[in-house]
């Protein structure tokens, strides 16, 4: 099986259909081991639906029927949140035939597959996003589905975004001030559809949403940017926090 603790490429919400897998199938032995979930909770400390995912299970395991009726819950909202993102948002994005995005975020790519069924000829261009080159995933699964589609490095985001009629995200979290965490690059592509007068919309499923005003980030290895890098100083953090005057707006499920 697929070691999604240690996927640093899927989007926090296709971390969480793997978590919800994974804990499903050992469900019978959660309540001996409560340590298992703040083991979980320190490894995706970053991603607010885990982490809230992960809350509601703490208080679920004391019963095995609150375990199951919790289990049950969340096959139903996994299964029907894409479907529900995107009916309220589409009357919105169906007017569009070109979006810009980065990095992999499954809600995204959920919600440009549903338009393709609306709409011809989409088009798409996605920021591969380094270290890991996670955008180079969305490519991949956005042209199975048929959409035109571009991958290009941060550094071309500016320019790119004048060819593109709106920039649409996945969120990490909501804070509760309303700025946006997501993958590093994000706020550069915000500033440029600003600057060139395109709306920035974000879909994310309202687990996402946090009580926290404050982003705390996480330094990565700096070996991921440059291996021989010879003393010369270097930081790696994946995400970071997105002004909520540079987004259009959020849909949610």
């Amino acid at each position: 099986m697929k070691n999604f603790t240690d996927d640093n490429i899927s989007g926090s919400s296709e971390l969480l259909e793997e978590l919800h897998k994974h804990l499903k199938s050992q469900k019978n032995i959660l309540p001996l081991f409560p340590d298992l979930l703040d083991n979980f909770g320190n490894k995706f400390a970053t991603f607010e639906n885990i982490r809230h995912y992960l809350r509601e299970l703490r208080k679920a395991a004391k019963t095995k029927k609150s375990l199951d009726e919790f289990f049950e819950k969340y096959d139903r909202l996994i299964l029907n949140i894409y479907d529900n993102i995107y009916q309220n948002c589409r009357n919105r994005l169906v007017k569009y035939s070109s979006f810009i995005t980065i990095s992999n975020s499954k809600t995204v790519y959920e919600i440009l597959k549903r338009l393709t069924e609306e709409r011809d000829n989409l088009k798409a261009a996605v920021a591969e996003s380094r270290p890991q080159f996670e955008g180079r995933v969305l490519a991949r699964r956005l042209h199975k589905t048929g959409i035109n589609v571009k991958l290009i490095t941060e550094a071309m985001i500016y320019n790119e975004t004048s060819k593109y009629e709106a920039g649409i995200i996945g969120a990490d979290a909501v804070l509760k001030s309303g700025n946006v965490v997501n993958k590093t690059g994000s706020g550069v592509l915000a500033l440029a559809c600003k600057h060139r007068k395109i709306p920035l919309y974000v879909v994310c499923d309202r687990k996402k949403f946090s009580g926290k005003n404050k982003f705390e980030n996480k330094i990565m290895p700096p070996e991921e940017i440059w291996k021989t890098r010879s003393g010369i100083k270097i930081e790696n953090y994946y995400f970071e926090e997105i002004d909520k005057n540079l987004i259009t707006e959020i849909f949610t499920d």
